[in-house]
């Protein structure tokens, strides 16, 4: 059985995982940020860097463009994309290319270079002016886990025999929903038959009663034919629970829990909120972690003291009551103002609405020891006498 690419992905767990997690890197928009900086901050626009995280090439968009580089990252364990640069050496698209197409090269000198095969014409209508073996400065190249520090490990390669035994439970359950989703059985008759006439009533049996179309067909028996249907045994009943832990082996190989999968009685046994900010921290952080180290360390960025920074915040959103809540509170306890909190929302500010707030009961620092309390009260100063208060 092969395990490529395409046959992974058909395998409907596996697929579905890849794609949630995916999209997920590819929700949490790229902004470039001065080292340090606060994220409200207004992002640094006017970069090389920064209009590749609003068009990263003339044919798709910065989701696109994400969503595939990871697919491939979380299927082959290496994302590449080509740099197009101008004459004057700044970055001008990403041009991804599937890992299938690329060798990398070790040169006696330590150098580094991708053998990239050109897929389709717009592909090589993009690479037109840059050679067959380009070198490691116009490659932007993610890698999983490695041994060699040069490549990833691949995760259908090393999944292969769970990726297979999925298939294999599909093409099962495939194979049993054709035979009418009935066991299989003999015909009995107490006549000696020859090879041909049994071949011939083997044959009728199963165009007659095999696949779905046919349940319900009245079947006409001859010559003393019995039909004896062989009962379900004890591991056909548990291939229910065989898909089930395949289930479980897609969800681990592709670090996706079981709810974001849907699968059955998951939701109603967590607390959904704690296990998504789980999910965020444990899987997509480090993901987004190596994306923003990525775009640091291939275009120099902290040169100039600036950082990409990949906004989680919109796969932490909760349901409205709980935000609600959450921003009285900052509101109320000094820490956000109430436009800051309209922002979040998408709502317009309000006058009046970026004052920051002070508690009503917080005060300055002070008390009669220190003199310093912010209604002015305690100690007098030394040399002076109190004031009588008439």
């Amino acid at each position: 059985m092969s395990i490529n690419q395409l046959s992974a992905m058909g395998v409907l767990t596996f697929k579905a995982g890849v794609s949630i997690r995916s999209k997920d890197v590819a929700r949490c928009l790229p902004r470039l940020l001065p080292v340090g900086g606060a994220r409200s901050e207004k992002p640094i626009t006017n970069h090389p860097v920064a209009k590749l995280f609003k068009r990263p090439n003339v044919i798709q968009t910065w989701f696109e463009f994400a969503l595939q580089m990871h697919t491939s990252f979380l299927l082959r364990g290496n994302a590449y994309a080509v740099i197009l640069r101008n004459m004057r050496g700044d970055p001008i698209a990403l041009i991804p290319v599937n890992p299938d197409a690329v060798l990398l090269l070790e040169a006696p000198d330590g150098s580094i270079f991708y053998n990239v095969a050109r897929y389709g014409l717009f592909q090589m209508a993009m690479l037109q002016g840059l050679p067959l073996t380009i070198p490691s400065d116009d490659i932007f190249h993610l890698r999983d886990v490695t041994f060699n520090m040069l490549t990833g490990l691949s995760t259908i390669g090393i999944a292969r025999d769970s990726i297979g035994v999925a298939m294999g439970l599909t093409q099962q359950q495939a194979r049993f929903m054709a035979n009418g989703a009935r066991p299989s059985g003999v015909l009995q008759t107490p006549k000696t038959l020859s090879v041909d006439a049994a071949n011939r009533l083997r044959d009728q049996w199963n165009t007659l009663r095999s696949g779905l179309q046919n349940i319900g067909k009245t079947a006409i028996l001859e010559e003393g034919l019995e039909w004896k249907p062989m009962q379900l045994n004890s591991v056909d009943l548990q291939f229910i629970d065989q898909l089930k832990f395949s289930v479980e082996e897609m969800a681990r190989a592709v670090g996706v829990p079981l709810h974001k999968l849907g699968v059955a009685g998951e939701s109603s046994r967590i607390k959904l909120d704690d296990a998504d900010q789980s999910y965020v921290n444990t899987t997509i952080m480090p993901d987004l972690d190596m994306w923003e180290q990525k775009f640091v360390q291939k275009f120099d960025l902290d040169d100039e003291d600036l950082t990409a920074d990949f906004d989680e915040r919109r796969l932490l959103r909760a349901a409205e009551s709980t935000r609600v809540n959450t921003y009285r509170t900052q509101v109320i306890s000094g820490l956000k103002t109430q436009n800051e909190c309209r922002a979040l929302e998408g709502d317009p500010p309000l006058p009046g609405g970026d004052v920051l707030l002070t508690p009503a009961n917080s005060a300055a620092n002070g008390s009669d020891v220190t003199g310093t309390p912010a209604d002015g009260a305690g100690r007098p100063d030394e040399g002076t006498s109190p004031d009588p208060g008439f």
